[in-house]
């Protein structure tokens, strides 16, 4: 993480779309401790009121824009007016739909292509965009496990736009699509009309460690930490059967953000941004281990079972053109569940 707080971004100004979000949370630390002004979008003053509580201590380098809905055509032209650099990290995270093309596709796709065109419109500082993207763009479902296949930066989910946007694919399907179509779009949008600026884009696997935002309530957790919760609270009795075999730190996945926009190599690069893979098995032994008072209620399963032969994912171009030293799963998983506990002692459902 970067709170070695260099000074590499006194005087420059960054936009952080969507930063009332997980991973936003993370990012915003990045480049604050970095020195930057961080401007970021929310949806409302709401959400400006709580990042102001959880990054009280930059309070004098952050300011706020409220986009309502990011697939409006314009609708970031003033928050990106005299910023030096953009991360976008607003995208829908739904898998319950009514409509998979009008509710998952277009607000992907349209939400990065439109916020590359305010950029390149008002913006003529900006050299750099980087996206969060995610694995799901990578990974090819309907393959399965692939025992010894390796993913990595050349991958690309193959689902074609028709099978996602059909109303009886699954949601599931259809969100990973979603990520594939605009991390591609906003490729061809820089082929196509050749902006001042180049991108780059990283693909997280699974994102967990504790929140950098306040958590005031254990009920309405965001996904990745009401996966990892409900292992710890009774709710889930068996060990889950495990989907995507690959996750990151959150707080690792926020410095690579900044490493991205400050790195000349990232130029027009894809990243692949894994720590290694897991299953819900090893968190569930992390947790038992680490915590004792919780091991009533962490499923026992098969306590140290081996590793499965499923598919692997490649993090050496990003650890390698990047820097980037990956946390391991039991310091995430650890610092994840001491911070659910203090939640609990402090809501009083300790």
């Amino acid at each position: 993480m970067a709170s070695n707080s260099t000074t590499s971004g006194v005087g420059k100004t960054i936009l952080v779309t969507g930063g009332s979000g997980f991973v936003a949370a993370e990012v915003l630390t990045a480049f604050l401790s970095r020195g930057y002004n961080v401007r970021t979008t929310v949806r409302n003053d709401a959400s400006a009121d709580k990042i102001k509580k959880s990054h009280s201590k930059y309070i004098n380098q952050l300011s706020f824009a409220i986009v309502k809905d990011i697939q409006i055509p314009g609708g970031h032209d003033e928050a990106v007016k005299g910023v030096d650099g953009v991360i976008h990290t607003a995208s829908p995270f739904l898998l319950q739909v009514e409509d998979n093309e009008r509710d998952l596709l277009l607000p992907a796709i349209k939400g990065t292509t439109e916020v590359l065109a305010s950029v390149q419109k008002n913006a003529p500082n900006v050299k750099r965009v980087v996206i969060t993207s995610s694995f799901a763009s990578v990974v090819d479902i309907p393959k399965g496990t692939r025992s010894g296949y390796v993913y990595n930066e050349k991958d690309w989910n193959p689902c074609p736009y028709e099978v996602a946007a059909n109303k009886d694919s699954p949601g599931a399907v259809s969100y990973c699509a979603s990520k594939a179509f605009a991390e591609k779009a906003a490729y061809d949008y820089v082929k196509e009309h050749k902006p001042q600026f180049e991108i780059t884009t990283l693909c997280p696997p699974m994102v967990y460690g504790p929140s950098g935002s306040v958590v005031t309530s254990l009920d309405n957790l965001n996904t990745s930490a009401a996966d990892i919760y409900r292992l710890i609270n009774g709710s889930c009795k068996e060990v889950p059967e495990t989907s995507f075999y690959g996750w990151v730190d959150v707080r690792d996945l926020g410095d690579i953000h900044a490493r991205a926009f400050e790195s000349p190599k990232a130029a027009g690069q894809r990243y692949v941004t894994a720590s290694s893979g897991y299953t819900y098995q090893q968190i569930c032994d992390i947790i038992r281990k680490d915590f004792p008072e919780k091991r009533h209620l962490v499923p026992e399963g098969t306590p140290n079972a081996p590793y499965p032969d499923v598919y692997k994912i490649d993090n050496s171009k990003v650890k390698k053109e990047l820097g980037v030293e990956f946390k391991t799963l039991e310091t995430s998983i650890h610092d994840m569940v001491a911070q659910f506990i203090e939640i609990e002692k402090a809501t009083g459902k300790a």
